[in-house]
């Protein structure tokens, strides 16, 4: 078919594509495609309309015409709504012989004063690697078209010409969100850590925001669900919408579907008043169910409807609702051992496992997490608290680096909220943790003969070292510091196991 184009045709093709090569600006460079459309073509009243970044409507945002804003917010089209949509929908082109054929919607108004009759409406896909991410509509006179085929493969051509240039920009912008979110100050500012685990949930959480794609966060509890979920909020589309958050296992299982579906007057007792639920409070936001593996059998059957059409009906109701919100679901279970207890709906947990993200236990996270966390957490008590505490001395940091933390990063976050309660200065000590982190690493367990005994030693450990640290690892001034003898600190350092060249390294290196 290309080999029935006209030169005239094969020209702006070929001026096309050297336009897209240089252009930067997307909305500029469409829209003098479009221009060159009309005054060489006579394709009038050229729109494009883009996948949005939800990714289940178009958006028609590039025009020839001045569209008044009010017009432009109403040319959105739903995967199958209209001609645009259905192109959208389907990947293949559509001609109308005149508007008065199909499901015209014309959202625009550009056309209300011509006659239908004598107008003829092409629309074509914008594919990428065969899948569509917009569509390239125009009308023409009818008396002007010798062959409808050949003026939609011409368009087609074009349509191939914007896919990549479009992609690129698409994946540009993505690339921008993630180092914004990366800087000072970004959203990323908020997920602490820079593990190779917790960089892999940055690029995930990146790749899935723009999406509507159902996420499900596993991982024990502590570790930051409920921040990896509000961190794919805040990237996307919805980032305007709310961000409800229900914590399934919180809510009694006579009132967990009213929380999630609402409920109209007099449907239960105590339904004083009907009550809108969180699936309509969110809008088009996102709905955040943590300890999904909570959820009574009785809503799970109704999320799943929820997942698979975006519909349901409040507690006694009757009016089929629908809902735009992305849901985003949380457990610290084991939602596949539950499924074989039969305790968890199969096919709810497949619709929920779309796009898995597994947050890891702080302690698989490594020191170097820990001690980001441990900073981030300083920094920010001292400013609640009204202290001035700085630092962390190293018992202490021993001591923090060395628990399995069960409670993850959320006891970590208390632990230190204590400790700066704790301290009378600008320095956490090992005293100033719970008991649960004073385990002693340097003497063997058979001297540890109680709580007392373990908090003496614990103590010696943390004086001798920061004596050590203070001197340079010179046992001598160490000692005199201490008030102690040089044979007395070496028979501790022996004891516990101080490993004195530690200090001496740092204090020549700085």
């Amino acid at each position: 078919m290309a080999n029935d184009f006209s030169y005239e045709q094969l020209r702006l093709l070929t001026r096309i594509a050297r336009h897209l090569g240089a252009a930067e600006d997307v909305r500029q460079a469409l829209g003098r495609v479009l221009e060159w459309l009309s005054d060489d073509f006579a394709l009038r009243r050229g729109v494009i309309a883009l996948m949005t970044e939800a990714g289940d409507e178009v958006q028609a945002g590039i025009t020839v015409e001045d569209i008044p804003a009010s017009r432009s917010v109403r040319m959105r089209y739903r995967a199958g709504e209209g001609i645009t949509g259905r192109v959208f929908a389907t990947g293949e082109p559509v001609y109308l012989a005149s508007l008065e054929q199909g499901e015209f919607l014309d959202r625009s108004g550009l056309r209300r004063d011509l006659n239908p009759a004598s107008v003829s409406f092409f629309c074509v896909p914008i594919l990428y690697r065969g899948q569509s991410i917009g569509t390239l509509s125009a009308d023409k006179e009818r008396a002007k078209i010798a062959d409808p085929g050949l003026e939609t493969a011409f368009l087609r051509e074009v349509a191939d010409l914007l896919a990549p240039f479009v992609q690129r920009r698409r994946l540009e912008e993505r690339l921008e969100v993630f180092h914004h979110a990366r800087r000072p100050g970004g959203e990323f500012g908020r997920l602490i850590g820079n593990s190779p685990a917790m960089q892999e949930i940055q690029h995930l959480i990146v790749r899935v925001a723009d999406a509507r794609t159902t996420v499900l966060l596993t991982g024990e509890t502590g570790t930051g669900k409920g921040v990896v979920a509000e961190l794919i909020h805040q990237l996307g589309p919805r980032r305007n919408q709310p961000f409800v958050e229900v914590n399934c296992g919180a809510i009694p299982e006579t009132l967990i579907e009213s929380e999630l579906f609402g409920h109209e007057k007099g449907s239960f007792t105590g339904a004083v008043q009907r009550r809108v639920g969180v699936l309509e409070r969110a809008r088009g936001g996102t709905v955040f169910l943590d300890e999904i593996g909570e959820l009574p059998a009785s809503a799970q059957a109704k999320l799943l409807r929820v997942l698979q059409s975006r519909e349901f009906e409040r507690v006694g109701g009757s009016r089929t609702l629908r809902t735009g919100a992305r849901i985003i679901a949380a457990t610290n279970r084991d939602l596949e051992a539950a499924v074989i207890e039969g305790t968890f709906r199969s096919d709810l947990f497949y619709r929920l496992n779309v796009f898995p993200i597994h947050v890891p236990p702080l302690r698989e996270r490594g020191k170097a997490d820990i001690m980001l966390l441990v900073d981030h957490f300083i920094l920010r008590f001292s400013e609640e608290l009204g202290k001035k505490v700085t630092r962390i001395d190293t018992p202490a940091i021993d001591m923090l680096t060395a628990y399995h933390w069960p409670g993850n990063v959320r006891e970590l976050e208390n632990v230190i909220e204590r400790a700066a309660l704790l301290a009378d200065g600008d320095v956490i000590h090992g005293r100033h943790l719970p008991p649960s982190l004073q385990m002693n690493r340097y003497a063997p367990r058979s001297e540890v003969h109680g709580d007392f005994t373990l908090r003496v030693q614990n103590l010696e450990v943390e004086l001798i070292t920061e004596a050590l640290k203070d001197s340079g690892g010179n046992q001598t001034v160490a000692a005199r510091r201490l008030g102690l003898t040089k044979r007395v600190i070496q028979y501790k350092i022996r004891k516990y196991g101080i490993d004195t060249r530690r200090y001496r390294s740092r204090q020549s290196s700085v």
